[in-house]
């Protein structure tokens, strides 16, 4: 015990020594066994922390910068690189809702306390100081001469919706069920989320039952079934207040569906995911019993297949008060920022917003792309239909910018749709944009094809492909975003020939992508499942000789053969 109070008593000693030195002016303050000491140190604050148990002692220059609010991107970025090349020093930020801006600080261990040691620190920290002035106003000019402010939000919202796009490029496997996060504060009813993700058209409601561990309880009246609040299920109370109670929840649902004698059962199964400080979560699968087979429902019918969904929901415990406020400020931010010719720092999500004029839809819009850029999929659709809806009608008096927000609104509606496992309803609102010329809007309508089984994939691409040819001769090296594209085409017919038992067709184009480094993973898996077909239908294993795929081809660079 001697041993440890004496260095406690050095490391406070010798860092008064260091104050008293450098004639600063400073005061101690004793906490929980912390003593703070703000002090001076040429002209700056800084305030320094020496706990009992350590003998070292944490430095902060408070407030060292600050920057707009709107800048709060740069700054992170920034934040980031300074504290992956410096040692000594990190950069943390902070934000004064008050003053509406970003105030980053710059701290630092010294486990000597040496005081010229700690003299030294200090000045390096004016040093870092200065630079991080003249490197972020360069950042700022660099930003708004690219015509995007928040680029890194912007590169990461590109890459994360490419990655997505391309996740939804299936390949052949048991697990189809889909997966994505929904959250908000209001209700969520059973049936509002039913006829979202797994419609059941023309239902006579018969009862409902749902199972925990404290019991059963059985729900008769079709209203209350309808208005069942999922967000509600295993949890009770509001905001901060707001607790789980439960772990887990099991409902069967039993109705009628059209002029069927025979009832029909959902299952929808509720466990908790956890919380923390903002969201209470909860995974809902929804599964529907398939149906006997009989004359009228062969095995090929839909009803005879085994379809589920799942996604995660929350209940934030955010304030409504708050939503609106935010809303608030960044419509009229935005519209501002237009009206005084500053879109150069303005986001696309910005840019879309500017451009409404009526609160109700420039509300739906603005949390319609605050869920969709978070990847909550379900609330996305809740939002975002209402903004579609609201504009369909006035499309034709609409002008060029009023027509790209209407047809970014419908994209992310397919999109949506597209992550919930729905591409029929996808397919209504991707179609709008068949021949729009965007890489984004036809990947995602091909998906949203291929995984519906929908005829019209062959002749679509087939006229994709044309346009490839038509703006690249054979002679020209493809950029590698057409390239990329161009295998995306090619993956998705040779799927598509699988489900139409066209299998012949699809492992000659699988069999041409083995060589080449950017499709040989997913050949493999579609090459292996082509494989055990033929082997559970009893056929050879070896490719027969095909006719080629001749829509569309075209030839590739030398890597890549043509398709």
């Amino acid at each position: 015990m001697l041993t440890r109070r004496k260095k406690k008593e050095s490391a406070l000693a010798n860092f008064e020594k260091f104050l008293k030195a450098n004639n600063c002016t400073y005061t101690v303050e004793e906490e929980d066994s912390v003593k703070t000491i703000p002090f001076e140190f040429q002209a700056a604050r800084f305030i320094a922390s020496i706990r009992k148990q350590d003998d070292c002692v944490e430095i902060t220059y408070p407030c060292m910068a600050s920057a707009p609010i709107s800048q709060l991107h740069l700054v992170r970025s920034k934040c980031n690189d300074r504290n992956n090349s410096n040692i000594l020093f990190k950069f943390t930020y902070s934000i004064d809702q008050e003053q509406n801006e970003v105030n980053v600080h710059l701290s630092l261990f010294n486990n000597r306390v040496d005081p010229e040691e700690i003299a030294y620190e200090l000045k390096a920290a004016f040093h870092f100081q200065r630079e991080w002035y003249r490197d972020f106003d360069e950042a700022v000019a660099i930003a708004k001469d690219s015509d995007s402010f928040d680029l890194e939000s912007e590169l990461y919202k590109h890459q994360r919706e490419m990655f997505l796009l391309r996740r939804l490029e299936m390949k052949h496997q048991l697990d189809s069920s889909a997966a994505s996060i929904a959250a908000g504060t209001g209700t969520l009813p059973l049936w509002q989320m039913l006829e979202t993700i797994s419609p059941l058209p023309h239902s006579l409601l018969l009862f409902m039952t749902v199972n925990t561990v404290g019991g059963q309880q059985r729900i008769d009246n079709a209203e209350d079934i309808r208005n069942y609040d999922l967000r509600r299920a295993l949890v009770e109370g509001d905001g901060q207040q707001a607790r789980l109670t439960r772990d887990y929840a099991v409902i069967d649902l039993h109705y009628k569906q059209g002029d069927d004698e025979q009832p029909r059962m959902t299952t929808i199964m509720l466990t908790a995911e956890g919380e923390d400080d903002h969201s209470i979560y909860t995974r809902v699968t929804v599964t529907h019993v398939p149906r006997n087979a009989s004359r009228m429902n062969s095995m090929s019918n839909e009803d005879r297949q085994p379809h589920s969904v799942s996604m995660l929901i929350a209940l934030d415990r955010s304030d409504d008060k708050q939503r609106q406020q935010e809303f608030d400020y960044m419509w009229s931010d935005a519209q501002l920022k237009a009206r005084n010719g500053e879109k150069d720092s303005l986001t696309e999500d910005q840019l879309l917003l500017g451009q409404v004029r009526v609160a109700d839809v420039a509300y739906n819009m603005y949390w319609g792309q605050q869920m969709f850029n978070s990847g909550r999929y379900y609330e996305a659709i809740l939002y975002l239909e209402n903004v579609f809806n609201s504009y369909r009608c006035d499309f034709f008096e609409m002008g060029s910018e009023g027509k790209h927000l209407f047809m970014e609104t419908a994209y992310k509606l397919g999109f949506c749709y597209n992550e919930l496992g729905q591409p029929k309803q996808a397919f209504y609102y991707l179609d709008l944009m068949a021949s729009d010329g965007n890489i984004r809007h036809t990947m995602e309508l091909v998906n949203s094809m291929a995984n519906s089984k929908d005829l019209r994939l062959f002749s679509y691409t087939e006229g994709v492909m044309d346009e490839v040819k038509r703006n690249f001769s054979e002679e020209d090296e493809l950029p590698d975003n057409i390239r990329d594209f161009v295998n995306f085409l090619r993956r998705r017919r040779g799927y598509a020939y699988i489900d139409f038992n066209q299998l012949d067709k699809a492992e000659k184009i699988f069999t041409q992508m083995l060589n080449e480094e950017e499709n040989a993973d997913y050949a493999i898996n579609e090459l292996a499942y082509i494989r055990k077909l033929r082997q559970l239908r009893g056929e050879e294993t070896e490719p027969k000789d095909s006719a080629d795929d001749t829509p569309g081809s075209l030839p590739l660079p030398p890597a890549a053969p043509p398709f």
